[in-house]
């Protein structure tokens, strides 16, 4: 018998997450979804693996190469490749190989996502450029599922994002990890964990799609937009 309540129902995986200890803190070893964010600089104590909203290491001092400069040459294929290259995880990386072969110059999930990100700045008032990259990271997340969207569009601010008076009854399990991803972002604790992500069963590809995708606004900011190939 499982030990699962919903085995068999479509919330089964909602409560596989569930089960996930909440704001559980990495630990010295394992894979977080705060490993995301390696340093390249290889600064010996290097603490440039949690989210971060600055381009910059202070324990090294690696800096990130200006993507809008370089954006003839920068592939997304690259990106993902320097941003979750140290993870060894091999279900994962198969994901990520079928992400970037499929990757068509465009981050969003498609033109409802897009619609529903821009209407929001432009409701709050927000230029994309005058905020910080985990507050898009965020918007971007909640804009890419309707459900998600429908019971989050009210908790977001110009300032910062309420994630705790956000009502989950009523999404999917793509949804809830969507809502996991933008608390680990915004708390920076572990709410959603590596093989969480690498498995396709329990996350579909958009929503994994999206997930990588706010990894990368995080780590290069809103240049990432412009990235095409």
């Amino acid at each position: 018998m499982s030990k699962l309540f919903m085995y068999g129902t479509s919330l089964e995986g909602i409560e596989q997450l569930m089960l996930m200890v909440p704001n559980f803190q990495p630990r010295r070893s394992g894979i977080v979804i705060n490993n995301y964010f390696n340093c390249k600089g290889d600064g010996k104590d290097c603490n440039f693996n949690v989210i971060n909203i600055s381009n910059r290491c202070n324990d090294c001092g690696y800096i990130h190469f200006n993507i809008q400069s370089n954006v003839y040459k920068v592939r997304y294929k690259d990106l993902v490749k320097e941003c979750f290259g140290k993870i060894n995880n091999h279900p994962l990386k198969d994901r990520l190989k079928l992400l970037t072969n499929n990757f068509k110059g465009e981050m969003f999930l498609n033109h409802e996502h897009k619609e529903k990100f821009y209407n929001a700045l432009h409701n709050q008032d927000l230029d994309i450029y005058d905020i910080s990259p985990r507050h898009i990271a965020i918007l971007f997340l909640l804009t890419a599922d309707e459900s998600l969207w429908k019971t989050s569009e009210h908790i977001v601010s110009p300032n910062k994002f309420d994630l705790n008076q956000i009502c989950l009854r009523e999404i999917s399990t793509n949804g809830y990890a969507l809502y996991q991803t933008a608390k680990t972002i915004w708390t920076g604790k572990e709410c959603i964990r590596i093989n969480e992500l690498a498995d396709a069963d329990l996350i579909d590809d958009m929503t994994f799609k999206a997930i990588i995708n706010s990894a990368l606004i995080v780590r290069y900011g809103t240049d990432i937009f412009l990235i095409t190939k």
